[in-house]
């Protein structure tokens, strides 16, 4: 990334309420996984080795933008840390996301997942209904395994049109 790339990044992870500046993180992330830190760091960092292992956390969630329209796609990213018990080791599971509005699940996609050793950024788009009544939503995401289970929610508001 260049430097005023990075520059207009930081901003607007400073003021991240402007939609020009919802509009850049947007366009700067791509959908998938990537990884940010090896696991001898993240073991460091986290005492794994003196932890029951594996072990593993969602350090982040966010989702951008908070305040939507129909039709609008929501930028969410997670951001997971693993210490497996032995080098290289994954942990499956399947990782869900739901959004709810008046109690109610009204979009659901279930994909199988698997946690890598180290810290990882998973980036996905999630396209918000063109019918979306404005009102108050949650995005809500679990990761389920045999080992254990996350889960992580966030609100976000639709606005009129």
């Amino acid at each position: 990334m260049g430097d005023r790339k990075g520059l207009i990044l930081s901003l607007c992870l400073a003021l991240v309420a402007t939609p020009a500046c919802t509009a850049f993180l947007v366009q700067t992330r791509e959908p998938g996984e990537s990884n940010k830190t090896m696991p001898e760091a993240v073991a460091a960092e986290y005492h794994c080795d003196k932890r029951p292992l594996p072990f593993f956390e969602i350090e982040k969630s966010e989702l951008f933008p908070l305040r939507a329209k129909p039709g609008q796609k929501l930028a969410h990213r997670i951001v997971y840390v693993m210490c497996p018990k032995r080098p290289t080791e994954v942990i499956a599971g399947s990782l869900e996301t739901r959004i709810r509005f008046k109690g109610r699940s009204i979009l659901r996609d279930r994909i199988e997942q698997e946690l890598k050793p180290g810290r990882w950024v998973i980036d996905t788009f999630i396209p918000l209904p063109e019918q979306a009544e404005p009102g108050v939503y949650a995005l809500e995401v679990e990761f389920a395994s045999k080992h254990g289970d996350l889960e992580e929610h966030s609100d976000f508001l639709v606005e009129e049109p």
